[in-house]
This record gives structure tokens, sequence and C-alpha cells, in this order.
């Protein structure tokens, strides 16, 4: 589906654009437009790759995203100037999964390319945006708003797997052996370091736009403030990734030190089982079983 919102005398419309002609038509009665694609069929992705002068394939690979948030920029013979920025959107059940969003800056359109999961970002992303004044109604705010509300969604990834290693805490505190929980630990591990390598990357993402580095993109005063936000509620969630992977070490310390016991308790088991079978053999080596008995 393409959606198409447009500020004319400072209001806010949404169309849906089903071919070309009607794109044009939408876009030939404003300034900018922001073309938020999810999900397209052949027909529609077409349409987009009309819109940006590429060609269809050159699409499908942009549509498929980078598990690393980044940007680009294309510019020959064959490809007009467009700016491409790629950061995924994290959901976490048992595993992490990697959404690709990609977003598109081209002269004076903005384009979103994603799935149906991010459907949440961009309508609360269109809340803020009903919210503001017009005057702040500006492109690069909202494109930093967007990309807030990434990095927010992705924070709730943190929660499940707090909620995980609280359980798994729980677990190994119970003191049974448990043959899962080390095996837990470790793919949670891993999970987390997925999640410290995409915090990094936006980070760095977010720093370059910042200092205004990314071609097609100059913050204005309010985007700025989003940027600065964004940038420290990564920095907590990269305090976070840590804290968490010191809780799983402490786990696994646990869980040696559970491994510890029971093969000392096995060992002590087997002490007194060698001891009984001395003594025994003692006794039947001296005779005093037949002594006993009056043999």
């Amino acid at each position: 589906m393409i959606r198409v919102y447009t500020v004319r005398k400072k209001e806010l419309f949404e169309n849906e654009a089903s071919s070309k002609k009607e794109m044009d038509k939408i876009l030939s009665k404003v300034k900018r437009a922001w073309v938020d694609c999810s999900d397209l069929n052949e027909n529609e992705t077409k349409i987009l790759a009309d819109l940006l002068g590429v060609e269809a394939k050159t699409l499908n690979g942009i549509e498929n995203g980078n598990i690393r948030p980044h940007y680009e920029k294309c510019l020959d013979e064959t490809c007009p100037f467009y700016t491409w920025i790629s950061t995924p959107v994290v959901e976490f059940m048992d595993k992490l999964i990697l959404h690709p969003l990609s977003i598109i800056l081209k002269e004076r359109v903005l384009v979103t390319l994603r799935n149906n999961y991010s459907n949440r970002l961009i309508e609360s992303t269109l809340r803020t945006f009903r919210a503001m004044a017009p005057a702040q109604r500006k492109p690069t705010v909202i494109l930093c708003k967007l990309i807030h509300e990434i990095i927010d969604e992705n924070s709730g990834a943190m929660v499940s797997i707090r909620d995980q290693i609280d359980k798994l805490e729980e677990e190994a505190m119970g003191g049974e052996k448990k043959t899962d929980i080390t095996a837990s630990v470790f793919k949670l591990k891993r999970n987390l370091s997925t999640l410290h390598r995409l915090l990094w990357a936006e980070k760095e993402m977010l720093s370059d736009i910042d200092i205004g580095v990314i071609p097609n993109l100059t913050l204005v005063p309010e985007a700025n403030l989003i940027i600065e936000d964004a940038s420290d509620d990564i920095a907590r969630e990269l305090e976070f990734v840590d804290s968490f992977n010191r809780s799983l070490d402490s786990i696994l310390r646990l869980e040696d030190l559970g491994a510890i016991h029971r093969v000392e308790s096995k060992l002590v088991l087997l002490t007194w089982a060698l001891v009984i079978l001395t003594i025994v053999l003692v006794m039947l080596d001296l005779d005093i079983i037949g002594i006993i008995l009056g043999h």
C-alpha cells in the first residue's frame, strides 16, 4: 500500500496512490510530500520505482533493508541522486527479529519503505505531526521524529530481555539442575550482542545526522532537539545492555557453583561408599565375619 501525506494550507492530507497518474496528481499540488509504502505488490513497486527513477530490482534491494543502521547516497548515470537511510525495527519474543525499514530522501519527497509491523510507528509519528504547530511541520522534524520512534520501539526489546533474565535468575536460584539454563543464557547473550551492534550503529548514524554529513539532510533547530533526545535514549540502552550481560554472567557463575556443589556431594557419597567397601574387605581378609559367626 502507498499512502501519501501532504500539507496544504497548514492542514495534513492523506491520500492513497494506486497508479503513477494518481501519484503525479498528488505531488503536482505540493512542494513536499511523505510517501509511506508498506508491503508493496508488483504494481505499487513499479509506481515507487518510477517516482524515484530507479529500476524495480533496485527498489527490491532497498526494500529488503539492512540489519545494520546505515546510510548511503546514489549518484551515477543510471540512478538519480537520493539518500537511503536504513534503520531496522526490532521485535523480541523468543528470539530477536529485525524488520527492515528504509527512509529515502530525494529532492522534495521523503519515502518510507517497510512492512506492516511498523504501522504503529507511522501512526505515532503522524499523531506527533498533527499536534505540532504549523510552523514546526518541517520535513526534517518528521524524519527525526520517525527515527526517534524507531529507537523507542527498539527499546521495547530490552524490556522483554530483562523479563527473561529475571526468569532465568529465579530458576538458577532455585538450586534445581536444569540443563537448558546455560543454553538460554548464551542465546540471550547472542541477542544482546546483536542489539549492542544495532544500538552502536544507530548512535553513529545519529551523530552523522547531527553534524550534517548525511547528504540531502539539513536539520532545523526543532529537529536537533529530537536527535539529542534520541542520542540520550541510545546511551541509556547501551548501559542496559552492559548491565544485562553482567546479570547473565552472574547466572553462569551461579550455575558453575551449583555444578561444583553437585560434584562435591557425589564425591562425598563416593568417599563413604569406598570407606564402607574398605571396611568390608578388611573384615573379610581377617576373617572377622567368620569369628563373629562362630566358624
